[in-house]
């Protein structure tokens, strides 16, 4: 059961957000690892004032740990600081309750599906 059969340093935590693509409208990876094993991956786009997530995934193990709400705090810091005025959490499943909660906590608005009852985008306004 590799990673998660060895103790692993929840001290030794790193993040790496690594930016790649034109200046306009970059593409970026998000990586969190504890104790050197890889727990979360997310990745997005900033598309003008608006810093996208496309995707973020914990793996199973890691889950209701905090390290998603870490992950979020980390980004929403790296859109303020690219000068982004939204914060865009793309393609959020209704059924994801823990993902939708999440977001509230961060103050997120869900935008109107493109299907009824589909997936929604979830938008944080920075306030910058």
């Amino acid at each position: 059961m590799w990673p998660f059969s060895k103790k692993l340093d929840q001290n030794r935590i790193e993040m790496r957000l690594h930016y790649w693509g034109g200046a306009d409208e970059p593409t970026y990876t998000f990586k969190l690892v504890v104790g050197g094993h890889e727990v979360l991956e997310s990745i997005g786009l900033v598309s003008g004032q608006d810093f996208r997530v496309s995707n973020i995934v914990t793996v199973p193990a890691w889950r209701r740990q905090g390290y998603g709400s870490l992950a979020i705090g980390t980004l929403i810091a790296a859109a303020r600081a690219r000068g982004c005025a939204t914060f865009t959490l793309e393609n959020v499943s209704p059924r994801n309750v823990q993902a939708v909660n999440l977001y509230r906590r961060y103050g997120a608005v869900v935008l109107p599906p493109e299907q009824e009852g589909g997936h929604s985008d979830h938008r944080i306004a920075l306030g910058l």
